[in-house]
This record gives structure tokens, C-alpha cells and sequence, in this order.
């Protein structure tokens, strides 16, 4: 019938006016995802954007100056004062080996690309690039190009995608989805057929390996493929194919990733890594029984027999393994991983919980980001249980693994964008193809000739167990389970002559109704084309807020206008032009990069997180009464840094954020009361942060409940009153670099409760 897809192949023959056609719409595509990810540009400019960027950006100029060589041993002493960061062992490069190959081949050539456009573009560039990709999976997995083409369609805008791909978002994800849908392409490509896995099982690990250096969350892909072929393996489709393109997949991938410091032996003791490994023994068990049997032809009784007893060997030989395993040599899982499957509240580290992007995602987020493919996508899913493929089980489960792990916590958005995009456009190509096809010419004889075959087919069938036919009943030694089955296999065959029956009335009348099938068809494509018409309005809207690159803000003047805000560039510029060149400053960790990527000045913590004690410590000198905090400052820093974004009326500055600072501090330090902190309403504080040192630095002089301060100076203050800086008065000598000073180590870090929990 019309909607139907067909060919079921991709490998379908294109006509060469198909194939031009199609190309110039990926090209507008492409074109279309480039173009809606520089708002920001036409905006604000060349501008990195937010916090982590920050950081990837003067780790990518330090890359480009020194090395390769240099950057992997760089031990950053500029942050986390005094303890420092190795940053080569402690990053994923694959951003910044993208920008300094990208840098390098511009001097090279003599293009004259600068490191900070060619780092500002690069988010737009691989938002297109991973549009490509998309066609590619949505092709093999629905057989059709015009889904292809479609799904590219609605993914180059969608803001799930936008939301960590426009221009000046220089951040690990912008190029990791695309590695991400690149290596799902090659790997469901590598199963099309017997000899598929030659070529595309080692490109997909090439982009798997890339996807490893590029973002954390590699460990996704690696579990995506693992129970994808597992699954595979229980529905029966097991084959030499499968074993091949996992074994080369898994073998080449994660002996790639296992080249690079920050992932080292992760994937053969990591939990949450170790999976896929078992995936992969079971395939080979699985690859060794079949051989066997095939090697002594064996039936399904002896073959059952021989089955039992292997496994039972390997299970006795698995326990001895694991046995002589040594403790400790598997890791737990950690807290970011179990907040995927408890209550983001209860992960047991108050660090976790208190980053917004891991927490869960509300039902409204789902309309904001996917629009209309929020909905289309669950009916994507239907054509994929017609004539399954082993593309078509990827689909199903990918699209169901990330719509639940987006629920769990709203970074994770991203993941479901490009499964939702390629759902979505099935769906919407069987939807468009039925409506062009029953307004520009009839098919009126394609389905009455579909109902006569189908009606052939029906009447030409022969029931079972007659002589001479395929499906014959063979004699068997147990008479009442052959009857049995017999009796169930001819009820199924009425069942089915019954629906051919119903399926041809239907199609007869379907046919007969031609005007009817062309009112419908039009009143189809015009309610399509309106909402893909909101649908494109609804993505241009969401890429304008997504574009904001917050640490410049857009504001309204007095007489309407539209007006720039750049207090927070302000007060790091400040910093730089003002400060001596190894100033310390302190401020919570969320503005780390800012400092040292903007202002270039030491920092006591950034967004790395790497250290919960040290965070603890951090918070437990902001939160503490000022002659109490100050004896711990004056240790660690020359200055003190805090947002005061709510004399601009934006409310989200430290003070909304002291909760989560006194948490941190309090899972540390027994003498911090981690729930006392907190804001009664917009301008009343609770007693304990009154009298906190953040408080005071927030409010001094703005606020006149806030008392002069004795050992902090206010040094400046931005136009707009966003940000305050404060020197800090008589500062202690400075201990070697790498530890705290003697005072510190005996007064506090002795003091500490122990606290090991895995972030």
C-alpha cells in the first residue's frame, strides 16, 4: 500500500536526477546547519563562550605552541592552587588535537586563520558534518534516501543539537556527537552484508577512538554497540558477520583508546566499561559452539548436550578467574553513572547534584528542544518491526536508551537529538511519500495489483500437511506433540488467510476511492507543511537564546534598546591589567576557567572538579564568618572574586548558589552546617549566611545590613555591578608550590572527615 517504504535496501539504484537532486538538498542542509549556528557571531562576534570553552581554549593555545609532546606531560600550575593539575593525563585532547591540526595546516598553507576563529567556528563546522553523518544512519537503517535527506533535515536545526553546537560553544560535545553518529553509521553499515565489516568495522572503531579522545562520554557508544549486538545474539541473528565486525570493532577500539593517559586500562575495569568485554567473550563462546556443530554436524539434541557442558566448564573456569582477580582491581561505579538510575538527589555526592546540567530533565524541556520530533519519533519506530534488520534493532534501541537517559539528566538531551531526528524522519518521509504519490499520479494499479498477488498468493497456498509442499509435516516419534503442532500451525495459516482476506477488501476499497485519497493527501501535506513551518520558527527562536554566550549579556536600556553587557570580561580584564602576574584569586569554582583563560591569574578551582576535599576546603572559606575564613585565605589567595549579578536583576549569583557551596564544605568539614545556607526570599538571608564571608563580599556597601568589612578590601566593582573584587589584607608567605602551608595542613586539612566518594 502507499505508505509503505520502500526499497528496503539502500544499496537502491538512484537515477542520476534522484541523486543531483538529493545533493543539492544536503548541501542546503549542511548550509542551513552552519548558518543557524552563527547568531551568536552576527551578535557579539568572535567570542569563546560560558565557563568549560574557556578552558579548552587555552589548553588548545598551549597545544599549538608547544606540542603534542609537551602538552601530554603539562603539569598546569596556574590552578588548583597550590596543588596544580596535570592536565595532559587529565583531559580529553581530541578538541584540542582538532583546532591545532585545523592551526597548523592554516600556517602551513598560508591561509592566516587565527587559533580563536578557527576555535569559535569549529562547533558550527561539525554541527554540518554531523548532519552528513545522520543521513548516512537514517539511510541504512530505513532503506530510503529521502529519509536520509529528511532526518539531516530536521537534526541541522534541532535545538537538542543546537544546544552544544553553535558557533563560540567551544566545548568537548560539539564535535562528539558527530563522532557519535559517525561511529553508529559505520557500525550498522559494517552488518549490511558478508563482506561489509572489511571496511566499515574499522572505520567505525577509527570514529569510536576519535570519539574516546574527543568526550568522557565515549563509555555510551562503547555500551551502545555492546548491547546492541547482545541483543542481536537473543533474537536469534547471530552470525559469523556479527562476530567479525564486533571482534574487529571492539579489538581495534579499545586497544585505540587504551593509547591515550586519561583512559589507560578504564575499559577493562571501569563497571560501567566492562559490559561490552563480556559482550565480546560471550560472542567469541557463542563463534567457537557454532563452529563445532557445523565441524560434526551435530542435531539439536547433541548440540544441546555439547552446549551445557562448555558452558558449565566456562562458568567454573570464570569463577576461578575472578577469584584470583586481585581486590580492588574493579573500580565501582561512579556517582555520575549511578545518577542515571536513582533520584539525581541521592547520589551520595553533593558535588554531583550540584551542577544544573546533571540534574533531571522536566517534561516541558522535551516541547523546548525537539518541538514537533518529540512526537514524531516514538512513530518512527513502528515501520522498524516490518522486515527487521539488524539496523533496524539498532534504531530501536538507541532511540529508547537515550530517551531514557535524557530523562534522567538534561545534558544527556544531546544524545537522544540525532535518534529522535532519524525516527522522526521516517516516519515523516512514509508520510510525505503517500501524500506527493496520491497527488501527482495515481496508484491506483499499483494496489489493485498488490491485492491480486496477495489474493494469488492466498489461493494458491497449500494447507499444511499436504503431500508435496514446503510446509509438510514431517513424521514424528511422539505423535501427540506432532498433532499439536500441527493444529497450532494450520490455526495460524487461517489467521493469516483471514487478514489477506480482510487486507484485500481494504486495498480494493482504498483504490476505488481516488478523490477521496487526494483530499486527504493534500489536507496531509499542507498540515505537514505548516508545522514543519513552526517547526523551523520554533528552532530559529531556541538557536537565538542558545546563542547567548553568557559571559556577555544582552540588556534592554530605558528607552528600549537593545544594549551589550560585559561587566564579567570587565572584571577579568581587570584582573590582568591591575594585578601582579602570579596573583591568586579566589572564587568558586565555576568561574576557574574565566579567570585563568580570561584574566590569566592563578585560580584555587575550576570546573575540573578533580578534588572534592580541596572544593570542601574552598567552600568552607567563602561560607565561614570573616575572621574565621580570613585565617584560611590569607593563605591561599590575593584575591577574592564573587558574582553579584543580582543588582542587575538576575538572581542566579553566588548567593543562589551558597546551598550547594555549604553542602560541599559540609561533607568535608564537621564544623560546617551544610543546609544553614540559604536565601529566605529574594533579599533575606538565613542567619548562618548572614554572617558568611560570601554574604558580606556580595553585599558591602550595596547592601546596608552588611557591616564594614576588616580584612578585605574592595578593589573593584563592574559598571554594572555584576562582579566585586576584593584584595585580601596581610597575606601569609607563600608555601612551596604543590602543597598547604604548614598552618593550613595542621589548623584544617587535619581536620578533615574522610571522604572518598568516586565523582
Amino acid at each position: 500500500m502507499g505508505g509503505t517504504m520502500t526499497p528496503a535496501n539502500p544499496m537502491q539504484r538512484q537515477s542520476i536526477v534522484g541523486f543531483m537532486i538529493r545533493s543539492l538538498l544536503m548541501a542546503s542542509v549542511c548550509y542551513m546547519a552552519w548558518s543557524i549556528r552563527l547568531n551568536a557571531v552576527r551578535i557579539y562576534g568572535r567570542v569563546i563562550h560560558e565557563f568549560d570553552p574557556w578552558f579548552n581554549f587555552r589548553a588548545t593555545e598551549y597545544l599549538a605552541e608547544n606540542g603534542w609532546e609537551k602538552f601530554s606531560t603539562w603539569f598546569d600550575d596556574m590552578v588548583w592552587y597550590p596543588l596544580g593539575r596535570p592536565v595532559g593525563s587529565t583531559t580529553y585532547p581530541g578538541l584540542q588535537l582538532t583546532a591545532a591540526y585545523i592551526y597548523w595546516a592554516s600556517e602551513y598553507f598560508g591561509i592566516g586563520w587565527t587559533l580563536n576563529d578557527i576555535c569559535v567556528f569549529i562547533p558550527a563546522g561539525f554541527g554540518a558534518l554531523a548532519c552528513i553523518a545522520c543521513a548516512g544512519l537514517a539511510t541504512e537503517v530505513s532503506g530510503s534516501y529521502n529519509a536520509g535527506v529528511i532526518s539531516a533535515a530536521l537534526f541541522a536545526i534541532l535545538p537538542g543539537h543546537l544546544m552544544r553546537s553553535v558557533a563560540g560553544g567551544y566545548d568537548n560535545e560539539s564535535i562528539a556527537v558527530t563522532a557519535i553518529v559517525l561511529t553508529f553509521y559505520f557500525w550498522v553499515r559494517a552488518l549490511r552484508d558478508e563482506t561489509s565489516y572489511i571496511i566499515f568495522a574499522p572505520l567505525s572503531a577509527l570514529a569510536y577512538i576519535y570519539m574516546v579522545i574527543a568526550w568522557g562520554g565515549y563509555t555510551f557508544v562503547l555500551n551502545m554497540v555492546g548491547v546492541h549486538v547482545f541483543v542481536l545474539v537473543l533474537a536469534g541473528r547471530h552470525s559469523s558477520r556479527l562476530h567479525r565486525a564486533y571482534s574487529v570493532w571492539f579489538l581495534l577500539g579499545t586497544w585505540g583508546a587504551m593509547q591515550f593517559q586519561i583512559v589507560g586500562w578504564k575499559p577493562l575495569q571501569e563497571m560501567e566499561q566492562i559490559g561490552p568485554l563480556g559482550v565480546f567473550l560471550v560472542l567469541q563462546l557463542v563463534e567457537v559452539l557454532e563452529y563445532f556443530r557445523r565441524k560434526h554436524k551435530m542435531d539439536e539434541e547433541a548440540f544441546r548436550s555439547f552446549r551445557l557442558k562448555v558452558l558449565a566448564v566456562v562458568v567454573v573456569l570464570s569463577a576461578i578467574g575472578l577469584g584470583m582477580v586481585p581486590h580492588g582491581y574493579f573500580g565501582p561505579v561512579s556517582n555520575r553513572v549511578k545518577s542515571l538510575f536513582i533520584k539525581h538527589t541521592h547520589t551520595g555526592n553533593p558535588l554531583v547534584d550540584s551542577v544544573a546540567e546533571h540534574q533531571a530533565t522536566k517534561p516541558d524541556a522535551y516541547w523546548l528542544y525537539f518541538h514537533l520530533v518529540i512526537y514524531l519519533a516514538p512513530l518512527g519506530l513502528v515501520p522498524c518491526f516490518f522486515r527487521l534488520t539488524d539496523s533496524k534493532y539498532f534504531l530501536v534501541l538507541y532511540l529508547c536508551m537515550t530517551a531514557y537517559f535524557s530523562r534522567k539528566m538534561v545534558r544527556l538531551i544531546l544524545l537522544l537529538a540525532p535518534a529522535a531526528s532519524i525516527s522522526a524522519g521516517v516516519v515523516l518521509t512514509i508520510i510525505l511519500e503517500w501524500a506527493i504519490r496520491n497527488i501527482f499520479h495515481s496508484d491506483t494499479e499499483e494496489v489493485e495489483e498488490e491485492a491480486e498477488e496477495e489474493a494469488e498468493k492466498s489461493a494458491t497456498s497449500t494447507p499444511l500437511g499436504k503431500k508435496g509442499t514446503k510446509n509438510e509435516v514431517k513424521p514424528s516419534k511422539k505423535n501427540k506433540d506432532a498433532k499439536r503442532s500441527k493444529e497450532e500451525k494450520f490455526r495460524e495459516h487461517h489467521i493469516s488467510a483471514q487478514f489477506l482476506k480482510a487486507k484485500k477488501i481494504f486495498s480494493s476499497l482504498y483504490a476505488s476511492q481516488k478523490l477521496l485519497r487526494t483530499l486527504l493527501a493534500v489536507l496531509t501535506l499542507v498540515t505537514v507543511s505548516v508545522g514543519l513551518f513552526r517547526y523551523y520558527n520554533h528552532c530559529q527562536m531556541m538557536s537565538n537564546n542558545l546563542s547567548e554566550p553568557q559571559i556577555i549579556l544582552r540588556g534592554r536600556s530605558r528607552d528600549g534598546g537593545s544594549v551589550i553587557i560585559d561587566d564579567f570580561r570587565e572584571g577579568y580584564w581587570w584582573l590582568r591589567d591591575n594585578t601582579p602576574e602570579d596573583s591568586r584569586v579566589m572564587a568558586w569554582w565555576d568561574y576557574g576557567y574565566q579567570i585563568t583563560g580570561v584574566g590569566n591569574r592563578t585560580t584555587i578551582a575550576d570546573g575540573n572538579t578533580w578534588n572534592h576535599e580541596h572544593l570542601a576546603l574552598l567552600g568552607k572559606c567563602l561560607v565561614s564568618e570573616e575572621e574565621k575564613s580570613f585565617k584560611i585565605t590569607r593563605h591561599l589567595a590575593d584575591y577574592v572574586l564573587v558574582w553579584s549579578t543580582r543588582y542587575a536583576g538576575m538572581y542566579g549569583d553566588d548567593l543562589a548558589k551558597v546551598p550547594h557551596i555549604a553542602r560541599i564544605a559540609g561533607s568535608v568539614y564537621s564544623d560546617v552546617h551544610g543546609d544553614g545556607y540559604y536565601m529566605q526570599s529574594q533579599t533575606e538571608a538565613s542567619p548562618l549566611l548572614r554572617e558568611s564571608l560570601i554574604y558580606r563580599l556580595h553585599g558591602w556597601r550595596l547592601n546596608p545590613q552588611v557591616q564594614p568589612l576588616k580584612h578585605f578590601e574592595e578593589v573593584h566593582t563592574t559598571k554594572n555591578m555584576m562582579m566585586r573584587i576584593y584584595k585580601v589584607k596581610n597575606v601569609a608567605e607563600r608555601a612551596p608550590h604543590g602543597d598547604y602551608s604548614p598552618w593550613v595542613k595542621k589548623n584544617v586539612v587535619s581536620k578533615m572527615k574522610a571522604y572518598n566518594q568516586k565523582k
